[in-house]
């Protein structure tokens, strides 16, 4: 178990990433008004960018 998640630790970064936003769009489509909003645009940014990264890294050759 513990030889999978060091060679594939980028399941995990995905894994967040697509947590992020989710829970981005679920606070988007939610019927609260104010800074909710705000906070689900942050977290879907946030998602891409932690998606973007780690898929950059994971095919980035090692050294």
């Amino acid at each position: 178990m513990a030889r999978t998640w060091t060679r594939r630790p980028h399941v995990l970064g995905l894994v967040g990433a697509l947590v992020l936003l989710l829970v981005g769009i679920g606070l988007l489509i939610s019927p609260w008004d104010g800074a909710v909003g705000a906070v689900a645009w942050v977290l879907i940014v946030a998602a891409i960018a932690l998606g973007a990264l780690t898929l950059f890294f994971a095919r980035t050759p090692r050294s």
